[in-house]
């Protein structure tokens, strides 16, 4: 028997992150809140997501997850419209 674990990446991490505080359109203010507290981003990748990352990579995460954000609120009919963005701008640091 064979699976696939998902590799791990801060695109990965903004994911889990955005869908533990809620929905991208009901929940689009706690989402901002959440998104602009580096120290909660930084324990949330540590103790749910069990990986480590620094301040630099909080703030990478915080960047594109607001800008996520901001394009959900002129765009809510396709707010999954700016994931293939946010993936591309985040997948290249994997997480070991």
């Amino acid at each position: 028997m064979s699976f696939h674990l998902e590799r791990r990446t801060l695109y990965t991490l903004l994911r889990d992150y955005m869908a533990h505080y809620g929905q991208l359109i009901n929940n689009n203010e706690q989402l901002r809140v959440a998104l602009t507290n580096i120290e909660e981003l930084i324990d949330f990748a540590l103790y749910k997501a069990d990986i480590a990352i620094d301040v630099d990579a909080a703030k990478r995460v915080s960047q594109v997850g607001l800008a996520w954000l901001d394009y959900v609120k002129r765009h809510p009919e396709r707010p999954d419209g700016y994931a293939a963005t946010a993936k591309a701008e985040l997948e290249s640091t994997v997480i070991p």
